[in-house]
């Protein structure tokens, strides 16, 4: 809601045109990242969790976790002071139209930060909202874009399945495994581990494959 880091809410909306591969990093407050378009991954240990639009997760604060924003996704990123009661688990938000469009109306004008005016409304409500939801544990809500991490090759999919999942997470499964696949080499690149088995395990067929998808997906 606001970029003053007194208030006890604080909402920044992430909305970038490029493929941002997050650190792993534990927050010392509470996130609540609520998805108005595309898609994304959470990073829980080695597990990935795909994220997509009108799916809202709340991470408690001290968990180590990731987010990997895929381009051209729109996502909400709120954070609770621990001066708010919340809770202590990983979960999934419910359904919850007043929560979502609480968030969605303060994505719609980021520029703001009054605490005392709209916006700070908003997050109130935001806030109020979250706490009267049972959350559900995370889990693999998508068996087809969990299909295509365990294989990432979109050609695997029908025209049905590729036609609901472009549907679901706002961009092709073909874009989807390019940016996955990017993903994961450039964190083995991380690592210093990035030979040219490695790459070719990841779908790149040499370095400048691999180079050129940076430069289309990252704009490096």
């Amino acid at each position: 809601m606001t970029t003053h880091a007194h208030y006890s809410i604080y909402h920044q909306l992430l909305e970038l045109a490029h493929l941002t591969i997050g650190k792993r990093q534990r927050h010392i407050k509470g996130v609540l990242l609520v998805i108005h378009h595309g898609c994304g991954l959470v990073q829980l240990g080695r597990h990935l969790y795909p994220l997509a639009a009108n799916q809202a997760l709340f991470l408690p604060a001290d968990t180590l976790f990731a987010w990997h924003h895929f381009a051209g996704a729109r996502v909400s990123w709120i954070e609770f002071s621990l001066r708010l009661t919340q809770g202590s688990q990983v979960g999934l938000v419910p359904d919850s139209e007043l929560l979502t469009a609480a968030a969605r109306r303060l994505a719609e004008h980021p520029e703001e930060n009054d605490w005392h005016g709209p916006q700070g409304r908003l997050c109130r409500i935001l806030y109020d909202e979250l706490q009267r939801q049972s959350l559900t544990p995370l889990r693999h809500l998508y068996p087809t874009a969990q299909q295509l991490l365990s294989t990432p090759d979109p050609t695997q999919l029908s025209a049905a399945q590729a036609k609901t999942f472009a549907a679901q997470f706002g961009i092709s499964a073909s874009d989807f495994c390019a940016q996955y696949q990017l993903l994961r080499a450039r964190q083995d690149l991380a690592r210093g581990q990035l030979s040219e088995q490695q790459l070719a395990q990841h779908g790149f067929s040499s370095f400048a494959q691999f180079e050129h998808a940076c430069d289309y997906w990252q704009r490096t």
